[in-house]
């Protein structure tokens, strides 16, 4: 598997280490590397892999590339030695989906791999169902989308994999990391809006379904309940995309009043921007010293503190003005 932070990173989302232990631990993450050693390792000169020979002829460097791709996958789809235990892990359909976006993600790597896509999918689905296959009850997906599209539909697929790794954590009693999640879950959710109307329909979009696994499973109260608990957000209005109730909503932080308005739910913006920033960038020189945690429990006590003192200023501005123009 390509480098996982390079879509993260195109899509405009920071994925701290913490989150990244959880993805690279994760089973899919696991199926994925698996795959990764045995495809080095494969051979792409075994006698059974004739379809790809048939299908995917070596006309151009392109094709030449989906060629010798093609006859590696085959060698694995039947040469699973050393992998059975994984796949006996998962059920029939999440094999296959696994497999799908592992393929795809390896065929979105070659140039212009679309125009051949269709016959190379022939080959491979051909080879799937030979007697020496393991994975007879599935059809490897081509999903027909560019690479850009497939890397933002994957954050959320792996969002949904990983989810509840990340709620034991929002749940645990130590919560010293426990805003690295709040804001990750944030950048997930607004990412999903940025990109859903891309995806809209089964018709329009392969990857539909899956966009709408994530819709259904994280517009459920009891979940978006639980992250607003934990994470002191609220339910807001949406940027991107629609203000329907039948959604994942956007979330918002509900914390500091009037001072978020302002500087948003980043505690760093405020340093820049206060007449305390000194304070605070005395803090950050602390933290390096005392470690992260400390100096995270020192800028939010400071947040706290600086919040209730501009809240309390903007009322007695308001309550003056109001009584000034009523004299």
């Amino acid at each position: 598997m390509s480098n996982p932070r390079l879509k993260y990173n195109m899509a405009n989302i920071n994925i701290p280490p913490e989150v990244h232990e959880i993805l690279d631990s994760s089973t899919l993450y696991d199926f994925y590397k698996t795959l990764d050693n045995k495809l080095e390792n494969s051979i792409d000169t075994y006698s059974r892999c004739s379809p790809c020979n048939i299908y995917v002829t070596m006309i151009t460097e392109e094709r030449r590339k989906l060629h010798n791709l093609c006859k590696k996958v085959c060698y694995i789809l039947l040469n699973f030695d050393g992998i059975e235990n994984l796949i006996q892990r998962l059920t029939n359909d999440k094999c296959c989906t696994y497999m799908s976006t592992w393929l795809f993600n390896r065929i979105t790597n070659i140039p212009d791999f679309l125009l051949n896509s269709d016959n190379f999918y022939s080959a491979i689905n051909i080879i799937s169902q030979n007697e020496l296959s393991k994975i007879k009850n599935c059809t490897l997906e081509n999903y027909k989308i560019n690479k850009s599209v497939f890397n933002n539909d994957q954050i959320l697929y792996e969002f949904l994999e990983i989810y509840k790794k990340i709620e034991e954590k929002l749940t645990s009693p130590d919560d010293s990391s426990k805003n690295i999640y709040c804001k990750h879950i944030k950048q997930i959710f607004s990412h999903y809006h940025r990109i859903k109307n891309i995806c809209a329909t089964d018709d329009s979009c392969s990857k539909y379904k899956e966009l709408l696994k994530f819709k259904e499973k994280f517009k459920e109260l009891n979940i978006i309940n639980l992250i607003c608990e934990k994470c002191d957000f609220k339910k807001s209005t949406c940027k991107h995309g629609s203000t329907v109730e039948d959604d994942v909503p956007c979330l918002s932080s509900q914390k500091y009043g009037f001072l978020f308005l302002i500087f948003g739910d980043d505690p760093e913006h405020i340093i820049n921007f206060t007449p305390f920033g000194k304070t605070l960038k005395k803090l950050k020189q602390e933290g390096r010293k005392n470690g992260r945690q400390k100096k995270e429990e020192n800028i939010q006590d400071y947040m706290k503190n600086y919040a209730a003192y501009v809240d309390s200023a903007m009322k007695n501005r308001v309550h003056l003005t109001y009584h000034n123009t009523n004299m």
